[in-house]
């Protein structure tokens, strides 16, 4: 029987975490607008944008607050925060107030950035070097479980109603059961000085950090070259949600067939995350050589499947308006509004192509963590980086609905925007294609030089001592 101290064990638990809270908020936002009619995609944007804003600051500075308080109260606090924002989309179901929306965005902005900051340091810092691939591919497929779950409960709820136009209070109640359980579940997770690996040895060295050293630490990665250099990447990771999710599935799709599509997005996400990490994980290879033919296959892939994704938009997009309460709103009749079994012919190609967009999105976000995985054990150190990767890529999240609401976006927003609307929204096509392969070229200098065989930290000889001490311990 697995030990509750064995570090996969806690992978596992972690992965159940995120399985309930941030993947019934995949399933949730993959549908686009969250649930809501196409109609309130603004609304959706305003959350996203807020929860951006603040998910990103919350990141920066979680790092330093799971070295101080650790990675349990974090995942508890930061999962309840999820609990509350799908509850303000219940509630705007029936009061239509965007105030209780956006305030429980900025909520969850912070609690986010807790709990994926804890989770990026527990699944860069407790596997072994030639473990990190499989590791993160067991939490990715797990989590990922969420999204897919997440979309067959509403599914199921309003098959019989294809023209539907948001999702249902059942459905939002049912995420917010879900969410609550995976908050409490994160009591099972130990400490992590008491995470011991098959062969005795401790996750984590001992260190103590006071909140000044820690700051600085924090400060110190923007200096770091390899963090600035996987910058892009990082920053272009969340981007394409908004493209995805809205500009796609929310704008194109009936309301069953955009949870069909998302749920296969998710379970794409599953698949890919599997084959991958085995990928960067192959022992034949030395790891340098994995990490360069990673970031080959990852751009191949990206380059199909976006190539793909350009032929779709060109037919689809706004060209015209409506007036709806005295303003001038894109026209639902340019996009396709395509129902997965009224029109099953017209469905089957960009079904394909949504379910690509899942693959890249897990080898994308898979290989930066393991990337970042590479560069450290420490999981001190892998907290900061997950923090100022959580960062960056919600700084992409602020800006992405900026580009899609504008006169080159596949949503523009009401007045003025819908009507200088250009392009029939490729600007925003472009844009995403341009950010993904600024992001891979970014990734060959940390891929070419700064992945080595062996992770040497900063300061292993002065903390030697301490590691040998604990190790001593653990096994007396």
């Amino acid at each position: 029987m697995p030990r509750l101290s064995d570090p996969l064990t806690q992978i596992v638990i972690l992965g159940f975490i995120c399985f309930c809270c941030p993947g019934m908020f995949n399933a949730l936002q993959g549908t686009g607008t969250y649930g809501l009619r196409p109609q309130d995609s603004d609304v959706g944007n305003n959350a996203s944008t807020a929860l951006s804003v603040v998910f990103a600051f919350s990141s920066l500075f979680a790092g330093a607050l799971f070295n101080i308080v650790g990675h349990r109260l974090l995942l508890i606090l930061g999962g309840l925060t999820y609990v509350l924002y799908v509850g303000s989309f219940l509630a705007y179901n029936s009061i239509h107030s965007i105030v209780f929306v956006v305030i429980s965005s900025c909520l969850l902005g912070i609690g986010a950035g807790w709990l994926w900051c804890a989770q990026g340091a527990v699944m860069m810092g407790y596997p072994a070097e030639n473990e990190k691939g499989k590791y993160f591919s067991i939490f990715w497929a797990i989590f990922n479980c969420g999204g897919v779950l997440g979309n067959v409960i509403p599914l199921g709820l309003q098959w019989n109603d294809p023209n539907a136009g948001g999702a249902s209070d059942g459905a939002y109640i049912g995420y917010m059961v879900v969410m609550t359980i995976g908050a409490l579940i994160s009591v099972l997770l130990l400490p992590t000085s008491k995470v011991v690996r098959n062969d005795g040895t401790p996750v984590v060295k001992i260190k103590y950090s006071s909140p000044i050293s820690e700051l600085k630490s924090v400060f110190a990665l923007f200096k770091d070259w390899r963090m600035l250099a996987l910058v892009p990447m990082f920053f272009t990771s969340n981007w394409v949600y908004t493209y995805q999710f809205t500009a796609v599935n929310a704008f194109n799709f009936t309301q069953r067939t955009r949870y069909m599509n998302s749920m296969f997005y998710w379970m794409a996400q599953i698949i890919a995350s599997i084959f991958y990490g085995a990928f960067l994980d192959r022992e034949q290879w030395s790891r340098p050589t994995r990490a360069r033919y990673g970031l080959i296959l990852l751009a191949i892939v990206c380059a199909a499947t976006w190539a793909g994704g350009i032929a779709f938009q060109t037919t689809f997009g706004p060209q015209s308006t409506i007036l709806e309460d005295g303003k001038h709103v894109k026209n639902p009749a340019d996009f396709r509004g395509i129902d997965l079994v009224n029109n099953t012919s017209e469905y089957i190609a960009p079904f394909f192509l949504y379910f690509f967009y899942g693959v890249s999105d897990a080898m994308y976000q898979g290989y930066s963590y393991w990337l970042m995985g590479a560069l450290t054990n420490d999981t001190n150190q892998a907290a900061r980086f997950a923090g100022f990767y959580k960062f960056v890529q919600n700084l992409g999240g602020v800006l992405a609905p900026v580009v899609q609401t504008s006169t080159i976006g596949n949503g523009p927003s009401a007045g003025a925007n819908a009507l200088g609307a250009t392009g029939r929204g490729m600007g925003e096509m472009i844009v995403c294609v341009v950010l993904v392969f600024v992001g891979i070229i970014g990734g060959i200098p940390v891929a070419y030089k700064a992945v080595q065989d062996h992770t040497v930290e900063d300061g292993d000889d002065t903390h030697s001592e301490k590691h040998e001490a604990a190790v001593y311990e653990t096994k007396a």
